[in-house]
């Protein structure tokens, strides 16, 4: 069996990039182990940036209508039973036409990807099928070992081979590709069920070592994420699900005799956060995609934006070395050059959110909420932060704005900001394109 691409995992980034190369003429088969669809929870928050892609590959529509926007995200902080901050951070800063975030069900937005790229006869979807590990020859990756539940072993060949396998990756252990990991102090529960008619934003709660994340879905269903110590896990499951529920009626009573609906432990996923960056993305002909190369801590919600960016920048390279002939594997280089960075800055992000919430003693509370709100109050800092997770540009915080964060400076100190700086534009997304080495 011959293809151009091979790509293993058949997740929301392979079946992105097999679509792109489908509709571009480059033949390509994706692989996919699961028989069914995961009961594991997944991102489901489509940020702008992704938003903007679907759009570009004629998606959004029908992913915008099966989904519940965000255009607001708060946060309320409490001492005790007394508020001491509350931020509301609002996507609106960005002037762009993609200026919301979008909740959709996994399951749901692979559907679509997948209905999309079937349409195009050279999208091929192998499932289950387990991608088991390369035959080389001269020194190159030539040929991928399959093992297919009906056609049995087979044999693929392909120019480039892609893994997005997830974490455990065996494409990328295949190229003995090393990671850096994280652990952190904390875990998450998270479950889904009927949210309250007030709930139709971003919200989260916080008070001492609790943190709770409510995040509207389509259907009246809410997606929700419980930050608790280590050694609770087992304390709460020992002392049954009203201890459950009163950790979410405590911090929002009127999730009363709606987080009920949970019935068992078993509708309830245990995510244990970590994060890991791989040196490198790129190997020979094989590039990797997702969390096989980067996971990052759950709090900003970017793990799948990420996966899905990454399929974007990967399927459009491809496509362009596929235009012009120029299929040198070094070329791959490109795709890591753009992604490397904007992944390991969203990664960092992500860890100092995931810290600011990991230490609950003396004073930090009211430190935290002090240095939200003047990020919230000051348009520069609000217009950079929303900026930066909604991937759409990058503007890294400066000495100066940390002086403002903590009060050292005033606000009016910082420049005056149009919702446009630091926007990512088509040269810095697909830098090859005007690249003279590639003709």
């Amino acid at each position: 069996m011959k293809t151009n691409v091979f790509v293993s995992g058949g997740g929301v980034s392979g079946l992105l990039l097999g679509m792109m190369l489908a509709r571009s003429g480059i033949d390509v088969i994706v692989a996919e182990k699961d028989a069914a669809p995961s009961v594991k929870y997944k991102g489901e928050l489509l940020q702008p940036k992704s938003l903007d892609i679907m759009n570009r590959l004629g998606l959004y529509k029908e992913v915008r209508a099966a989904g519940f926007p965000i255009r607001t995200t708060s946060i309320t902080e409490y001492e005790g039973n007394s508020v001491i901050g509350k931020i509301q951070y609002q996507y609106e800063r960005i002037n762009h036409p993609f200026n919301e975030a979008l909740m959709i069900p996994h399951e749901t937005l692979k559907r679509i990807i997948r209905s999309h790229a079937e349409q195009y006869p050279y999208f091929h979807f192998l499932n289950p099928a387990k991608f088991n590990g390369f035959r080389e020859e001269g020194g190159r990756k030539q040929t991928a070992l399959v093992s297919h539940k009906e056609l049995g072993k087979l044999e693929i060949e392909a120019d480039f081979f892609i893994g997005a396998e997830g974490r455990v990756s065996p494409i990328r252990k295949s190229l003995g590709i090393k990671l850096t990991e994280t652990e952190y102090n904390h875990y998450f529960l998270t479950v889904t069920f009927p949210r309250p008619e007030s709930v139709t934003e971003g919200e989260m709660i916080v008070r001492g070592h609790s943190f709770l994340g409510l995040f509207p879905l389509p259907d009246s269903k809410v997606r929700t994420v419980l930050l608790i110590k280590k050694e609770e896990y087992k304390e709460m499951k020992r002392n049954g699900l009203e201890t459950f529920y009163q950790c979410y009626t405590g911090l929002k009573p009127e999730l009363d005799g709606y987080v009920q609906h949970i019935k068992t432990w078993k509708d309830i996923q245990l995510m244990i956060p970590s994060r890991h960056n791989a040196d490198r993305y790129i190997g020979e002909n094989c590039a990797l995609m997702g969390d096989a190369v980067h996971t990052v801590h759950p709090m900003a919600g970017e793990g799948m934006n990420l996966a899905l960016q990454d399929a974007c920048t990967l399927g459009e390279l491809l496509s362009f070395m596929y235009e012009t002939g120029h299929l040198d594997p070094d070329q791959l280089k490109l795709y890591e050059q753009v992604r490397k960075p904007r992944a390991e800055f969203l990664s960092s992000l992500s860890h100092l959110s995931a810290l600011a919430y990991s230490y609950w003693q003396g004073p930090w509370p009211r430190i935290r909420a002090h240095v939200l709100k003047r990020i919230e109050r000051s348009p520069a800092l609000h217009y950079k932060h929303m900026l930066n997770i909604s991937g759409l540009g990058s503007w890294r915080d400066t000495l100066l704005d940390r002086f403002v964060q903590i009060g050292l400076l005033p606000i009016r100190i910082l420049p005056k900001v149009n919702g446009t700086e630091h926007q990512y534009t088509d040269d810095n997304d697909y830098p090859w394109k005007n690249k003279e080495d590639t003709k």
